[in-house]
């Protein structure tokens, strides 16, 4: 077994490069195995790892797969396989190449092809650009300059929409939290977005205080009619007691013969009518008691339902915000590439390359910088820009990141080019 096991693991070397130079690869769901039973052929087998990380296999049952190596599956297996043959099973297992499930990494920036490329083993941030087709480098050409006209608008608008978008979510914010002003006087009449934003707060708050002060008209309202009621039926069960006093006086002198039956049916009746009074306010207030239950609920439902929009107003807006500043961010590293003078261009020229990798670790996205010899990892983000050496001590700083994997980024200033 162990010959046939090193050849699957000369397979390996050759499929994704020298294993010893590498950190140990570990399957994932989606991963294609071929498995070889040499006793039982009719074993021999396909098998993918499943979504969830589970693989299924005839005897072996299901073995949580994602995060093992091939050695540690090949153990787990033969562990519950040997029960079922009389010799230790001859098995071997070898990883497939997924086309479902490449190992990628993206390339965008100041390289001639940005986008994405296949992940190598030992991979550096000078692989990334190579592959990438090198660093972009092109003279400005003369209608460049119109370019940067259109460019600076964008620009504009872009900073435009930011200022409009920051207003909006502090006013959604503030909101959220019920408080009634974003800003001092000052602040109100130096931003002229933050003045209309606080200008809607306040039609708001007018609306929900209107609202609010209906509800309690409407709940005073119900508590005095239900108070009524209950006055009622309590004087109506006084009347009932005394009417019921009376029916026993009445009986005792119909017994001695004093007075004759006809008052007592009289009383009985009067007895009968005012209980049916008492019967009907007990309901009457039972309706009135579920329309005021009611009429809460429906309040409280009304209020959640403005909590909820205004989230999803506030994620709204926060997503915008993001794809502005993104879009800020690649008119602005154009305004830097084409420039509107010789003075930018000669500036630029001064200029170095800076890389930074954008990566994804147990579902936290972080943004580092990085150096040519930075090891890169697969889904590794590597963005390549200029930056200028006097402002350097801030090239370390990380900065806010866009989706791993947008092929937006980036993209952009290669259009411009």
């Amino acid at each position: 077994m162990r010959g046939i096991t090193s050849l699957a693991g000369l397979l390996l070397c050759l499929t994704f490069g020298d294993v010893s130079a590498q950190t140990t690869y570990r399957l994932q769901p989606g991963d294609t195995l071929q498995v070889w039973i040499a006793q039982e052929p009719e074993l021999t087998r396909e098998v993918v790892i499943a979504p969830d990380g589970w693989l299924s296999f005839p005897l072996a049952g299901h073995i949580q797969s994602a995060g093992l190596s091939l050695s540690e599956l090949e153990a787990q297996l033969l562990g519950r396989l040997k029960t079922y043959f009389k010799d230790s099973p001859n098995l071997t297992i070898m990883l497939r190449p997924n086309s479902q499930n490449p190992q990628l990494i993206y390339v965008l920036g100041e390289v001639d092809n940005p986008g994405e490329y296949a992940y190598r083993a030992n991979m550096t941030v000078l692989h990334g650009i190579s592959v990438a087709g090198g660093v972009y480098r092109t003279p400005l050409l003369a209608a460049d300059q119109d370019r940067s006209v259109v460019v600076k608008r964008e620009v504009e608008h872009s900073q435009k929409r930011l200022q409009e978008l920051r207003a909006r979510i502090t006013r959604l914010e503030a909101e959220m939290r019920g408080e009634k002003s974003i800003g001092t006087a000052e602040t109100l009449a130096a931003d002229p977005a933050l003045a209309q934003e606080q200008s809607l707060l306040n039609a708001r708050m007018e609306t929900l205080a209107m609202e609010e002060k209906a509800q309690a008209q409407a709940n005073q309202l119900s508590e005095r009619n239900s108070l009524a009621m209950q006055e009622q039926a309590d004087t109506l069960t006084k009347r009932i007691d005394l009417a019921r006093r009376r029916l026993q006086s009445i009986n005792g002198l119909v017994a001695k013969g004093v007075t004759e039956g006809s008052q007592q049916m009289v009383q009985e009746g009067t007895v009968a009518e005012l209980e049916g009074q008492v019967s009907r306010l007990t309901s009457e207030i039972a309706v009135a008691e579920r329309a005021k239950m009611a009429e809460l609920a429906r309040y409280d439902s009304a209020r959640q339902a403005q909590r909820t929009q205004l989230l999803v107003e506030l994620n709204a807006a926060q997503r915008e915000q993001e794809e502005a500043a993104a879009r800020l961010a690649d008119s602005t590293r154009i305004m830097t590439i084409y420039g509107e003078n010789a003075a930018s261009n000669q500036q630029r020229e001064r200029r170095m390359l800076g890389y930074q990798i954008v990566r994804t670790v147990n579902g936290e996205t972080r943004e580092f910088a990085a150096t040519e010899m930075t090891p890169i990892l697969p889904g590794d983000l590597l963005r390549v820009a200029y930056s200028d050496p006097a402002n350097n001590r801030d090239a370390g700083a990380v900065q806010p990141v866009a989706q791993v994997g947008s092929r937006t980024s980036g993209l952009t200033p290669r259009a411009a080019r």
